[in-house]
């Protein structure tokens, strides 16, 4: 499995242009929210779900929705959508909870896993994310995301992630 540095140097090697930093470890959107960071773009929410079939799903979303994954199922064709366990995390992409990110899929070799990217997303030019660990972030345009993911043989799906209605 790939780690951060080698993730790193793939970048460097294939000229997909990135601004890495590092901070403290982060585990969720609430401790990355804390982050005063240098670094510009959309902080995004990644969740790894699966459904009853055993497939897998790499949700990318905004930073401040909660997915309804009822909802969600019918958008991914699915059933029964949940989060998956930290195990399957680490035995699928080979990362620990807090890490997550669609650059997680560089260890994904077999492909069993389906990038789905919120479209609330898709105004924005400027991401950010974990390269792999929660001690560092990347900022990565929407464009060397797309180069990243197509030279490592994935392809995302912009779809329309509907949220929770929020409690009044």
């Amino acid at each position: 499995m790939f780690g951060k540095y080698d993730l790193l140097d793939f970048l460097e090697r294939e000229a997909i242009p990135y601004i890495h930093e590092e901070h403290d470890p982060v585990l969720n959107m609430s401790d990355s929210g804390r982050l005063a960071l240098s670094l510009e773009g959309a902080r995004c929410k990644n969740l790894l779900l699966q459904d009853k079939k055993g497939n897998h799903f790499l949700v990318v979303t905004t930073a401040t929705k909660s997915l309804d994954l009822a909802a969600a199922s019918i958008v991914l064709e699915s059933k029964r959508l949940s989060f998956a366990s930290a195990d399957k995390l680490w035995d699928l992409l080979g990362i620990r909870a807090g890490a997550l990110s669609p650059f997680a899929l560089l260890n994904d070799s077999g492909k069993k896993v389906r990038l789905v990217i919120d479209d609330e997303l898709s105004g924005q030019q400027i991401f950010l994310f974990h390269p792999l660990e929660n001690n560092s972030s990347v900022s990565i345009t929407q464009a060397a995301l797309e180069d990243f993911l197509a030279r490592i043989g994935h392809s995302a799906d912009w779809l329309p992630l509907p949220g929770r209605a929020a409690l009044q």
